[in-house]
């Protein structure tokens, strides 16, 4: 098995870094925040027989309801909800990558070190 070149080893490194987990939460929250916005204006908008069933999300989020005062409470929780699962996201892969590279590592060094022993 050939080397890597020093490009290849360049993009990989850049793969395998770790997410930001705040980043990533606080991309989730707008995510999630301008879709109950949006989801909320619509039904607002449309006629009350064909709205979505937004409601449901009182029984979650404290205090939504489909109107402007709810809006404001819905759009915080949504934004806390986005933010948690944002951040849980990064966390867990990041996770899994760490110990799926430290195995590989650990085969790596077993198999190709005939002393493994000796290193311990």
């Amino acid at each position: 098995m050939t080397n890597p070149t020093p490009d290849i080893e360049q993009e990989l490194a850049l793969v395998f870094l770790p997410l930001d987990k705040r980043a990533m939460g606080f991309g989730f929250a707008a995510a999630f925040s301008v879709l109950l916005i949006a989801a909320t204006v619509m039904s607002m908008i449309f006629d009350p027989t064909q709205r979505l069933p937004l409601g449901l999300l009182e029984a979650y989020f404290f205090g939504y309801s489909v109107s402007m005062p709810g809006l404001v409470v819905g759009t915080a929780w949504a934004a806390a909800t986005g933010f948690f699962w944002g951040w849980f996201a990064a966390f867990s892969r990041n996770f899994v990558y760490a110990v799926w590279l430290m195995t590989l590592r650990i085969r790596t060094d077993f198999t190709t070190s005939r002393d493994f022993l000796d290193h311990i």
